[in-house]
């Protein structure tokens, strides 16, 4: 089903474009129309008006399958959304069909749970907040004035309350090269045909939004590793074959002496993009290669090696009640009620590191093990608002379980000073 019939788009295409700065997209100060969206999937009537959610404030989060930022956060929107529900509306908008949506929240494991409308087949919304990259944050008060539009990094509890609280909000401007191509090498304009090798490292670039992965382009059998502004820790996962892994950043040891320049900062100095595509090669040679060059380039010597490092260990003990759900074919589902988290059905593991993630122990400063091998749904409560391990672990171990923090013998990367 289309979002709009041909002669409603062409409507209201015409009434947004009759003002000249409209017609370049929604700006930060600008009022929203109140327009008719169509397809919203999770949502009672499927169709609604800004004005529907008058008295609140909205989040805009434009979004797609493919992008791995935006589903890292959106654990986190689900979370802001149960905790703020009655002064906040947060509304996910993706251009592909309902299909390829319902089969990315089917598929992903991190979106158990995740129950947040999400805007379908969308073009309406794509014209009136134009963007090159996701995630893209809309930040919308509760008069529908637009007050900032960001990235996901902006997206914190404070700020959210702060919104909510009509306070003025000054918040880094996301603005995406409208020009860049994902496509395209970073420097060079050289046709895929005639490529053997290509590398580029950069610093900062303002306008590009942050991701990182390799991948294997099936159209030219070109293998790509590509960052856009991340941090060195970052890069070395990916040169060591570790992204997309249960790889945390803390197992990224600097022991370099001028370590404060890889550290973070308000001008975005520890940044750097990197692409590197190799042609007709195996992804274990492209990876030493990679090793090799980041070495080179910023003067150190990197080695995977294993250490003793504390761990967050969940383990399974003695106790007459079971966390699996019994009725399987259950739907996953969550809500607070009492200050508690009520969770349904969803996988153990991402549910416990999504509560520490999104308490204290932020972006998961330990490794986090489960060693409880339990691979089954789980229901189980939960405290609404992490606030340390022994607060969960009075909830966990009623169903048997608890956190413990351990040191193991992990691997990890170690970068130290190029000594020649």
């Amino acid at each position: 089903m289309k979002l709009f019939r041909p002669y409603r788009l062409l409507l209201v295409l015409t009434t947004l474009f009759t003002n000249e700065n409209i017609a370049q997209g929604i700006q930060i100060g600008d009022n929203c129309p109140d327009i008719e969206i169509k397809q919203i999937i999770n949502y009672p009537s499927g169709t609604a008006r800004l004005s529907d959610f008058k008295g609140k404030a909205i989040l805009v989060d434009f979004w797609f399958s493919a992008c791995s930022a935006c589903i890292e956060v959106m654990p986190k929107l689900d979370s802001l959304q149960r905790e703020f529900g009655k002064d906040l509306q947060i509304l996910l908008v993706n251009y592909e069909s309902e299909e390829k949506v319902r089969n990315t929240f089917k598929k992903i494991q991190r979106l158990n749970g995740v129950n947040l409308p999400s805007v379908v087949s969308d073009t309406l919304l794509s014209l009136l907040f134009p963007h090159r990259s996701s995630p893209h944050e809309i930040w919308i008060d509760k008069n529908g004035k637009v007050k900032a539009i960001t990235d996901h990094i902006s997206v914190t509890r404070k700020n959210i309350k702060d919104l909510i609280a009509g306070k003025e909000i000054s918040l880094p401007i996301k603005k995406d090269d409208m020009e860049y191509s994902s496509d395209a090498l970073l420097a060079t304009s050289s046709k895929d045909e005639f490529l053997l090798r290509y590398s580029c490292i950069t610093t900062y670039q303002s306008g590009l939004s942050g991701s990182i992965g390799m991948n294997l382009r099936p159209d030219n059998s070109i293998l790509q590793a590509r960052a856009k502004n991340a941090s060195l820790q970052a890069l070395y996962i990916l040169a060591y074959g570790q992204w997309a892994k249960d790889f945390h950043n803390n197992r990224v040891i600097l022991d370099i002496k001028d370590s404060i320049m890889f550290k973070p900062n308000t001008n975005n100095s520890h940044l750097f993009c990197y692409d590197s595509w190799w042609k007709d090669t195996s992804r274990s040679k492209a990876l030493k290669e990679m090793q090799h060059q980041l070495d080179i380039f910023f003067n150190i010597k990197s080695n995977m090696k294993k250490r003793e490092m504390p761990c967050l260990i969940l383990k399974r003990i003695i106790s007459t009640r079971s966390p699996i759900s019994e009725d399987k074919k259950k739907r996953a589902d969550s809500y607070i009620e009492n200050n508690e988290l009520i969770v349904v059905n969803v996988r153990l593991k991402q549910l416990i590191e999504n509560h520490l993630n999104y308490g204290l122990y932020a972006w998961a400063p330990f490794q986090f093990i489960d060693e409880t091998g339990i691979t089954e749904r789980v229901s189980v409560v939960l405290p609404a608002k992490f606030e340390s391990i022994d607060q969960t672990n009075r909830y966990l171990k009623k169903y048997g379980l608890e956190l413990f923090l351990e040191q193991r013998l992990i691997e990890v990367i170690v970068l130290s000073d190029n000594e020649h």
